[in-house]
């Protein structure tokens, strides 16, 4: 009789995730785009040829909430670029065009309900001024490296307006080979893991649609697909300006190597890496 009623529960379990993952969709929302060389961006790259570089946020409508993971670029990023942003970084850390993330799902009433980050780096911080009202979720470790760390790694004014900061910590649940996790909705279609190395509290996130397919949102690790498919690292001068830790960071770009060795079927989705991002489209396309 105890042995039919644990079945009865891991069925229940199990329909409630199929149920609460259904209808779970995210799209790209694409806020800038530049253009630099392939060797800046990865180590061996070409000299001769230049590669795309996006700066989205990524939209997930899951049936319990609305999320933002990263933010992009966002109205006022121009005024924070110049006030504070050292002169001889910038021409290395120049954008094109800005398309706000706000202005384009206000256009379509989308609300947001929280928002995850995946480091705070400014490119991927710029816009929660533009979301003042919306909680934002990070480890301990990078809400304290927004107190100590200084330009061009993050901009002070993008978190003067008061952050509504959700402080977390991973639990110790193994998932897809990383040794703890925190599942935001208990469904295992949202999935948070630690990467730290870019920056002390950067993390990553797994995103399991219905039907199977898994994307991993990896940040900064590495700009692009071959970081990991390598493993490489950044650019030599690009590891000395943006990754905080290089042999943590050389961790985890093997660790993502060995997982994508395993799961080939498996989407690794870097935050800047437009060849990846072109393949699966932008706001208003939904993946899904």
């Amino acid at each position: 009789m105890r042995l039919r009623s644990y079945f009865l529960l891991f069925l229940l379990g199990a329909f409630s995730a199929v149920a609460q993952a259904e209808g779970l969709r995210f799209s790209l929302v694409k806020t800038s785009e530049t253009e630099t060389l392939d060797a800046f961006t990865v180590a061996d790259g070409k000299w001769t040829e230049k590669v795309k570089a996006n700066h989205v946020a990524v939209l997930i409508q899951h049936h319990a909430a609305t999320l933002l993971f990263d933010t992009g670029l966002g109205r006022q990023v121009d005024s924070q670029f110049s006030a504070e942003m050292p002169w001889w970084d910038k021409p290395l850390m120049q954008y094109q065009a800005v398309n706000p993330a706000r202005d384009q799902l206000d256009r379509d009433g989308i609300q947001v309900d929280r928002i995850l980050l995946s480091h705070v780096h400014w490119d991927h911080a710029s816009a929660l001024a533009d979301f003042p009202e919306v909680p934002v979720w990070a480890p301990y470790e990078e809400i304290e490296f927004t107190e100590i760390a200084t330009p061009p790694a993050i901009l002070p004014s993008q978190f003067a307006h008061g952050v509504k900061w959700h402080p977390f910590t991973f639990l110790p649940i193994p998932f897809m080979g990383f040794e703890e996790s925190l599942d935001l909705f208990g469904d295992r279609s949202l999935v948070l893991v630690p990467l730290s190395g870019h920056t002390p509290g950067s993390v990553g996130l797994f995103l399991t649609l219905e039907d199977g397919r898994r994307f991993f949102f990896t940040g900064d690790v590495s700009w692009r697909l071959e970081g990991f498919t390598g493993p490489k690292e950044k650019f030599w001068v690009s590891r000395r300006m943006v990754d905080n830790d290089r042999e943590a960071t050389r961790a985890q770009l093997q660790k993502v190597h060995d997982l994508l060795q395993r799961e080939p079927g498996l989407i690794v989705v870097p935050a800047h890496d437009a060849a990846v991002q072109d393949r699966l489209g932008y706001y208003p396309q939904w993946v899904q």
